[in-house]
């Protein structure tokens, strides 16, 4: 049974006789072949293709790997490759521009409208990620400027790129269509900032939530689009942590939009996934009204502030999970029987309902050689 079969016979509640195991590499490939600090290339779960020339780089890749693509990993460890299928789609503006400039580590980028401009700035960080540290939006009134962007925005779909990166994995995985955030997500993290929602939210109640419907709208349509697409999993990320997102707002402002999205995308017999990577306990009693059928990036303690047991409680009948050994104990001088013994815990746990990866990805500086053994063991409970 090839993992691609395995993976989607799981989630379409048929009894797979063995664990998927889906360790998402990718952050920890390129951190090997590139200099560190090096604007990454590829997003977290993206598919790096056989081509690119990143594999010809030498970097720090341990000697035995030397000559190994991305996907090789997946080809001679027999590992599931969960890739994002990102680049589903094109955006064409009217009367609507960015520009973008570099000022160090800083990458300031310009909205330019009719109305006026809006500055975000995102900072590089020593491994080559990046993180907003300014928000388009400073006061309630700047959402105006970004309506007119979003109504302004056409998008253009590129199922030919889902077809070819499809195509490339093949049997080795399963790919999940990237749809934006939720529109209360979208000020947290994209327009906004929690801080100035929160005030805007005290302050302007009557505006923010309108700005939500009209966000929606548009939103809905980009979704019809993904429910259109060739593929059979579409993941929404709002990146969810009761400490961004409190419970009490995800339930009113998250969970409607999550139940809409879902109509939408299973009426076309999509399965629908949610990344959840963080802190969210407080979310457990509301799982089963998102109608959500995956869970992703779930991690458990000592990271975050859960246990598999826990988890597996709050699922429905018809959700399942992917569950990672926290990424955390890749980074630490751990003995190995400590990173499996957590191992353990999750497939016990969770048997029936998982997808085993490392949580929520392997980071740039993991060690290797403790993933091979969390493989190893996955092998043989398998045999079993």
């Amino acid at each position: 049974m090839t993992n691609r079969k395995l993976f989607l016979d799981l989630i379409n509640g048929e009894k797979a006789d063995k664990i998927p195991f889906f360790p998402d590499i990718t952050v920890w490939y390129q951190a090997q072949r590139v200099k560190t600090g090096t604007k990454q290339k590829f997003g977290p779960g993206a598919l790096i293709p056989d081509k690119d020339s990143i594999h010809s780089l030498p970097g720090t890749m341990p000697e035995k790997f030397k000559n190994f693509t991305f996907l090789d990993f997946y080809r001679k460890f027999n590992w599931g490759c969960p890739i994002h299928l990102y680049h589903w789609y094109d955006n064409e503006y009217k009367n609507v521009s960015y520009k973008t400039s570099r000022e160090g580590e800083k990458v300031i980028t310009t909205m330019i409208t009719p109305l006026g401009e809006l500055q975000q700035v995102n900072m590089l960080a020593a491994d080559g990620s990046s993180a907003k540290i300014e928000h388009y939006v400073k006061k309630v009134e700047d959402l105006e400027i970004i309506k007119y962007a979003v109504a302004n925005t056409k998008i253009i779909t590129r199922y030919d790129i889902v077809e070819q990166e499809l195509k490339e994995i093949g049997e080795l995985g399963v790919g999940d269509l990237v749809i934006s955030r939720s529109p209360f997500g979208k000020l947290v993290h994209e327009y906004m900032g929690m801080e100035t929602l929160v005030y805007a939210m005290a302050d302007y109640p009557e505006k923010v939530e309108e700005f939500m419907k009209f966000q929606e709208t548009y939103d809905l349509e980009v979704v019809k689009l993904a429910a259109a697409a060739p593929v059979k999993l579409v993941i929404i990320s709002d990146h969810s942590d009761e400490n961004l997102i409190a419970p009490p707002y995800y339930k009113k402002y998250c969970i409607p939009y999550y139940q809409k999205v879902c109509a939408i995308l299973h009426e076309k017999e999509k399965k629908v996934s949610s990344h959840l990577d963080g802190n969210f306990k407080g979310y457990f009693p509301y799982l089963q009204e998102t109608g959500f059928d995956l869970m992703d990036g779930c991690t458990p303690y000592p990271m975050n502030n859960y246990k598999p047991a826990e988890l597996m409680a709050a699922l429905g009948k018809n959700q399942y999970t992917y569950c990672g050994v926290p990424c955390t104990l890749f980074v630490q001088d751990l003995k190995e029987e400590v990173v499996l013994d957590n191992a353990r815990s999750i497939i016990n746990s969770l048997k029936g309902k998982l997808i085993l990866n490392i949580g929520d990805i392997m980071p740039a500086n993991g060690k290797i050689d403790l993933l091979l053994k969390v493989s190893e063991l996955v092998e043989e409970i398998n045999k079993y």
